[in-house]
């Protein structure tokens, strides 16, 4: 015998087979499954779900760092402040890239 707490929490289960086990062809009364608004339901639900798994995917991925616009040569986030254009003459200059002459004459432009 089943003990009462079970059948209590079974009982839903059963009621909502109860159309299921009644209707052998599993159409549950209403006829062709595609008759109706089964027709457009159907595909509506069909795009909605991969819209939904696309958007969990890239939900995902932007959360783990992977993506958003960063990673596509866009927006500035995580990366460094662009040097300083003094600092870098002063370091090509270190490097013999220009000589002193050069560095003078484009310090006076970037300056100015």
């Amino acid at each position: 015998m089943i003990p009462l707490r079970a059948s209590i929490l079974a009982s839903p289960f059963l009621l909502a087979a109860a159309p299921a086990l009644a209707d052998p062809q599993g159409n549950w009364g209403y006829g062709h499954p595609m008759m109706g608004y089964g027709w457009f339901f159907g595909p509506l639900f069909m795009i909605l779900l991969i819209v939904l798994v696309v958007a969990a995917v890239v939900l995902v991925l932007r959360w783990l760092g992977i993506g958003g616009p960063a990673a596509f040569g866009g927006g500035t986030t995580g990366t460094a402040a662009r040097p300083d254009p003094l600092e870098i003459l002063k370091e090509r200059l270190a490097r013999g890239e220009i000589t002193p002459e050069e560095y003078e004459e484009r310090k006076r432009v970037l300056e100015s």
